[in-house]
């Protein structure tokens, strides 16, 4: 009985919750090994290519457009009641590269590959497959999503900063020409940095890494496969925010 209520209380699943951390560490480690290189496959690369990134682009074209448009909706009405519309493009913009943007955008897009992934892993769950599985599963994988994640990044971020110019203009916030001088300003090389960081170099290897442990994890029981990598991408995802965050602007 006591046994049974200390399981029911928060955080006694804890380890539950930590253990994939340590098979993606296993998992990262036999990924880059000789005899995984030695065993690429050009051709799973160039089909994971295929998919994750012509497959992608409306899905980013589209949630840049309405989270920057929400964007800047929210600060033109507020900024505009304490008569500062000149910081409209400088805010904006920084709002999109430091977290807006990585977050909303590039979460959605790794969520997308996370699900893909587990639902390929999945038939490798025997362990006569896993040591298969590491060796020519997950590089070709992992090196598509680095691969197609810096242009969608780049993509995405010509799309927001385009869209967040023409909803300003629309609703009162000043003219293209005043929002792009003064993001301008405002915008150095550490918020671009940290816009590509987060959107095309951790995401993604998040997203690979959580789509090939809840593929392998999965049990008859329990949720999908696809919703536990889904899951793991974002909580990852948002810690992987927070730290890169700290590590460009506070340290």
């Amino acid at each position: 009985m006591i046994q049974k209520l200390t399981q029911r209380l928060p955080g006694a699943d804890i380890g539950r919750w930590l253990a994939p951390l340590g098979q993606a560490m296993v998992l990262a480690l036999g990924t880059f090994s000789i005899e995984s290189v030695s065993n690429f496959s050009w051709g799973e690369y160039r089909k994971a290519c295929r998919w994750m990134g012509p497959g992608s682009f409306h899905l980013v074209a589209l949630a840049a457009v309405f989270v920057a448009s929400s964007l800047v909706i929210q600060l033109v009405v507020e900024l505009k009641k304490y008569h500062a519309q000149d910081v409209i493009g400088a805010v904006i913009s920084l709002g999109l590269l430091r977290g807006i943007g990585p977050l909303t955008v590039g979460l959605a897009l790794c969520a997308r590959i996370a699900a893909y992934i587990a639902k390929e892993a999945k038939p490798y769950k025997a362990n006569d497959l896993r040591r298969e599985f590491s060796k020519k599963f997950v590089l070709p994988r992992l090196l598509a999503a680095l691969t197609v994640a810096l242009p969608l990044a780049a993509y995405g971020l010509l799309i927001g900063f385009i869209t967040s110019a023409l909803v300003s203009v629309v609703i009162g916030g000043g003219s293209t020409n005043y929002f792009f001088q003064s993001a301008r300003q405002a915008v150095h090389d550490k918020d671009i940095a940290a816009y590509f960081i987060k959107l095309a170099f951790a995401f993604p290897i998040i997203a690979v890494f959580a789509g090939c442990v809840s593929g392998l994890g999965q049990t008859d029981k329990g949720f999908s496969a696809a919703a536990n990598a889904v899951t793991a991408t974002f909580i990852c995802g948002f810690f992987a925010n927070l730290v890169i965050t700290i590590a460009l602007f506070l340290i």
